[in-house]
Formats: structure tokens, sequence, C-alpha cells
């Protein structure tokens, strides 16, 4: 388990990051989510030991003490890897650092597994950026690290690798490691969190588990896709309150009976398909910064 107790960390007149606590469990994915420049990066720089906090602590496992490092996996949103040797002399050198065993055997496993097999004697600044990322993502797990702390991982993945690596992600999370992701893209979260921490200009904004949130904070839609896509041009769909996103209008139930509401739709277009819809990460987000600044 990670703790963040109340940090904070300002630069010069800018506050970057202002009393934030969050509890990161053992076997659970968190996603800390916000826009860009809310403070993510910052606050997972801290959790590092890259930078410190100005007021605050952080505790892992209920210890103020920094675990070992090869307990650790970091995968920072800049690359750091080294361009002018290859793929496997890139894991040979960082798998001896950290003394990982039977190195070769591990490689060859994660380089299958990433599709990078037949790259592996490539040199890195041959790769393209999703491979690249996919190497420093192997770099970042091969020691099989307790606590895996990850800045934008999916930055430069086609969906295909995005899959592989939520795959990779949830054999660890069943493995029991603690794992926190930053992301300011709210689909992906949605996808594969237990748990979320939104953050805004530094400061918290919503936190805890998933589901609960949504439960708590959110309210339902009923997505109703016309049989055109033209029809979503009619006055009746063209309110603040209803959104028009995927060939799909979204109109909030509130306390309003579905068979009504269904029928009322009806007369204005011919529906092809049309179900109860939970709200989306991003429409909570803007929901909770409106409801802070209001």
């Amino acid at each position: 388990m990670i703790e963040l107790r109340s940090i904070s960390k300002s630069f010069d007149s800018i506050i970057a990051v202002k009393d934030l606590s969050i509890t990161v469990r053992a076997g659970r994915i968190c996603g800390f989510l916000g826009p860009n420049g809310a403070g993510k990066t910052t606050t997972l720089r801290m959790l590092m030991n890259i930078i410190r906090p100005d007021t605050g602590e952080i505790l892992f496992d209920g210890s103020k003490a920094r675990p070992e490092s090869f307990r650790v996996g970091y995968l920072p949103e800049e690359r750091g890897l080294y361009q002018k040797i290859t793929v496997l002399e890139t894991l040979q050198y960082f798998a001896g650092l950290r003394n990982v065993p039977d190195p070769d055997t591990q490689i060859k496993h994660q380089l299958k597994r990433f599709d990078l097999d037949a790259r592996m004697h490539s040199k890195v600044s041959e790769l393209s950026k999703g491979n690249q990322q996919k190497l420093q993502f192997i770099n970042t797990i091969l020691h099989n690290p307790d606590y895996i702390v990850l800045d934008e991982p999916f930055s430069g993945l086609d969906p295909v690798n995005q899959l592989i690596l939520k795959e990779v992600l949830e054999d660890m999370k069943r493995q029991g490691k603690t794992i926190i992701f930053s992301s300011h893209q709210m689909d992906q979260v949605e996808r594969i969190c237990d748990d979320v921490a939104l953050i805004d200009t530094g400061q918290l904004v919503l936190a805890g588990d998933l589901k609960e949130i949504k439960a708590k904070h959110g309210s339902l839609h009923l997505e109703v896709s016309p049989e055109s896509v033209a029809e979503l041009n009619h006055p009746y769909f063209q309110t603040p309150d209803i959104e028009i996103r995927g060939g799909s209008a979204f109109i909030p139930l509130a306390n309003r009976d579905r068979q009504s509401l269904i029928q009322e739709i009806n007369a204005v277009c011919q529906i092809r398909a049309v179900k109860v819809a939970e709200p989306g990460l991003e429409e909570l987000f803007i929901q909770q910064v409106k409801g802070r600044t209001a």
C-alpha cells in the first residue's frame, strides 16, 4: 500500500500540489487523473523521491522508510533509453543492475509478450515511438517490483498494444502488486482502474472506488441511437442537457420515467437501439471541477 498524506509542493510562487492525500491499496490499480498541468507528474516524482514534498509524508506499507530500489518499478513520462545500443543490450544492462534472476529467459519472455522479439538486435534509435514505449515498460517491470508507478503509460501505443499493456497490468494486479498510473486519457483509466484520484490545479477533486464514485456522484443517461444519424439534428436533441456523441444522444434520466421518455423520443425519430448508460469519468470530472469553481 502507498499513502500520500497531505503532501504539498511549490516552485517559487507556483503551487504545483496542495495538501494532497491519496491511498493506493495493494492488489488494486489506481488511476491518477487530471488535465495537463494538474500536478500529476510532480506528485509521482515526489512519490519516487526525485523531488521532495515541502510538507506532508509518503508511506509504503505504513513505513516512512523508502523500499529498496529493486521493489519499485517506475515509468517516467519522458523516455530515458540509451539510443545507441540494442533492445537486448538495454534490458540486459538494467537486469544486471537489479540482479534479475535468469535474466535472458525473463527478457525473451517479455519481448515475445510485447511482440518485440524480432527487434531485439535493433538499436533503440531505430524503434518507433510505440515500440520504445513498450521497451521502457518492459524495463519497468522486468525485475518484478512490488510497487509500480507509471506516468502516461499508454502514450504512443496503438489500440492493440494498449490492450496488451492492460492485460499485463491486470496480471500484476492479480499478483498483489500496488499499481498507480497517471493519465489524462480518462477512457483508458475507466477500462482498467479499480480506484481513481481526480486532481485539478494540484488539489484533490475526488478519490475512491471507481464504481462507488459513479454510483454516488454520477447521473444515469438514456443512450439513444436512431436509425439515421441525421435524425440527431432534430430540435428535440438540440438542448444543452443532451450530449451528442458517437452517433447517439445521451439524455439525462434524473427522475423521469424511462418508458414515457422512450415514447417521447419515438415521436421524433426511429430508434435503432436504446440503453441506460453510466456517466463517464470525463463527465464526472467536469461536474466536480465546475462545482469547485462555481
